[in-house]
């Protein structure tokens, strides 16, 4: 960027704080293939879309009350018959649709919250997907227990979208252990660490100069696209490796409708930026094609929350099978001494699982040369 391009930036934008993208469109007859890249105030934005944007509005606030629906729907089935161990877990997952939504709708009622918004999107969706992982250990009963019950299986590292290709054909298998383990959890956990920090740094640098930020945005993409990679390549492991154990958990459709939220978002991100560079929309400021595109992104955005949303809904209200294979193995311990006069036995209460067993003490006298003993099951 050369100083002449800055000045003329800082110039065109206090042109626009004079007088309003509106007036300084007629004043400098701009036309669609000159249109300024410039959003509007909400003010300007809601005196242009009238007529037409607010029944468009109203839709969007339609789609934000049946997604809350579906979301406290489904919380409420979640408290009520979910193992306490994964409530949080499942409510944080399904608490991204509703907190995308929310934020689109801001986005499309004040347009100058875009890159707030797509900020929210990305960053709930980090924290969702990290929450998944913990959900799908919480399943197993702990880490601890993942580790038992998928011995002898190892960790297949041939996964995608990291290490799917030919030339990762010689990659080996590892033994699970706690380590490896950890690493699946580093993997994922870094995912709203960095996005964090990297939209945290975009936002400071659109606060202070939105050339800034459009200058910047593509250098911080590698970034980004790594770190994407990479917790999806530790969630794509994990699911292999928990895959039998848990089959029949509806592991990896969980994991696709939440990963729909990224894919979506950032597919159709590119695609409606591309759009206006091609300058395929039209200019009527100061409805402007980055308006539109706008627009058009969040209009989609809620309607595809609306359908994650239900789909979720019907995957978490399903009944989880029986978690025996999660619940934390006790020793048996045998309590003895507690005679009924009655009939002369002795109650052995067994504490694994509950059961309750009448081990009769005549049988037990033809042992004694032996020494008393009380066997568990």
């Amino acid at each position: 960027m050369t100083m002449n391009e800055d000045n003329a930036d800082d110039v065109f934008s206090e042109q626009v704080k004079r007088y309003g993208i509106s007036k300084l469109a007629k004043l400098t007859n701009y036309n669609n293939n000159s249109c300024p890249e410039v959003v509007p105030s909400t003010k300007e934005y809601i005196s242009a879309i009238n007529v037409y944007g607010i029944p468009l509005i109203a839709v969007g606030v339609l789609a934000v009350i049946l997604i809350l629906y579906m979301f406290i729907d489904t919380l409420l089935y979640i408290i009520k018959n979910s193992p306490p161990r994964v409530k949080t877990y499942s409510a944080s997952v399904i608490g991204v649709y509703p907190v995308v939504a929310i934020a689109t709708l801001c986005a499309t009622i004040v347009p100058r919250s875009q890159l707030l918004a797509e900020a929210v999107t990305q960053g709930i969706f980090m924290i969702g997907m990290y929450q998944l992982f913990c959900l799908f250990v919480a399943y197993c009963g702990g880490e601890a227990e993942l580790i038992r019950n998928v011995k002898p299986s190892g960790l297949n590292t041939k996964v995608a979208p990291c290490c799917c290709w030919p030339c990762c054909c010689c990659l080996p298998s590892f033994d699970i252990n706690k380590n490896r383990v950890r690493n699946l959890r580093l993997l994922v956990l870094q995912l709203p660490v960095v996005q964090g920090l990297v939209y945290m740094t975009l936002l400071v640098l659109w606060a202070e100069r939105e050339r800034l930020y459009q200058v910047n945005y593509i250098y911080m993409q590698p970034v980004i696209v790594t770190s994407i990679f990479f917790g999806v390549w530790g969630m794509t492991m994990t699911i292999q490796l928990l895959k039998e154990l848990l089959k029949d958990y509806w592991m990896f459709s969980k994991f696709i409708v939440l990963q729909l939220v990224l894919i979506l978002s950032k597919l159709q991100g590119i695609t409606m930026k591309g759009v206006v560079k091609l300058r395929l929309l039209p200019c009527h400021p100061p409805l402007t094609p980055t308006v539109y595109s706008n627009l058009i992104y969040n209009c989609l955005i809620m309607l595809e929350m609306v359908l994650l949303g239900f789909i979720a809904r019907r995957l978490y209200k399903r009944a989880l099978p029986n978690m025996s294979l999660s619940e934390n193995k006790i020793s048996p311990v045998c309590l003895v001494g507690q005679h009924m006069a009655a009939n002369g036995s002795i109650i052995a209460v067994e504490s694994n699982n509950n059961d309750i067993s009448y081990v009769d003490h005549n049988e037990k006298m033809k042992d004694e040369s032996e020494g008393y003993k009380v066997t568990t099951k």
